[in-house]
């Protein structure tokens, strides 16, 4: 019998305009480029972090064409999805399998940069996605799943600071990119 992932609570920020389309077609790969996994459709299991992303949407939206847009967030379900088809990066297995993979590409490169500076930390989550998005692709991935430190914002500095003292985690982030939209299901709009 093969095992079967559910992932339930997903949310996905947007603006209200795509969320309509959303619920009403479906799930559909936009131009967006994505670097944390690359290609894909992007969710969180915490709901703020996808009203936060919602915000910053409508952020950008109102920036670029000068228009205001109100934020929103889908919520959607995958289910019984096989474990071959799930990468996920907290999986001591997949990490491994990911490691080798990666030696692999890399191979005759000396050495990646540490993320000193901002572009080179930029330039390591950039290669990172590619990386990912080449390997869920080569192993016919549906759904890549990985824990990640979320970028230095100086407004979470005392945050994290207290975070530290205490031993709490705080700053990162689980990340859920779908490669397959038909994995997909239950779409709904979720209020606040």
């Amino acid at each position: 019998m093969k095992r079967t992932e559910s992932y339930r609570n997903l949310y996905h920020g947007t603006d209200e305009e795509s969320a309509k389309k959303i619920i009403s077609e479906g799930f559909r790969f936009s131009e967006k480029e994505e670097n944390w996994c690359g290609e894909g459709i992007y969710f969180y299991d915490i709901k703020a972090k996808a009203w936060w992303t919602a915000n910053r949407t409508c952020g950008c939206i109102k920036k670029k064409h000068h228009k205001k847009i109100k934020p929103a967030v889908v919520s959607a379900e995958i289910v019984n999805l096989s474990r071959d088809e799930v990468f996920d990066l907290r999986s001591f297995k997949d990490l491994c399998d990911f490691e080798e993979f990666v030696r692999f590409c890399l191979a005759g490169i000396t050495s990646v940069k540490d993320g000193d500076s901002k572009n080179e930390e930029e330039e390591k989550i950039n290669l990172r996605g590619m990386l990912l998005d080449f390997y869920a692709h080569q192993m016919n991935m549906k759904l890549v799943v990985g824990a990640f430190w979320q970028r230095p914002q100086e407004e979470y500095e005392n945050a994290a600071d207290f975070a530290d003292k205490w031993s709490i985690v705080f700053g990162f982030e689980t990340i859920y990119c779908v490669k397959d939209s038909g994995i997909i299901s239950n779409i709904k709009q979720t209020n606040i």
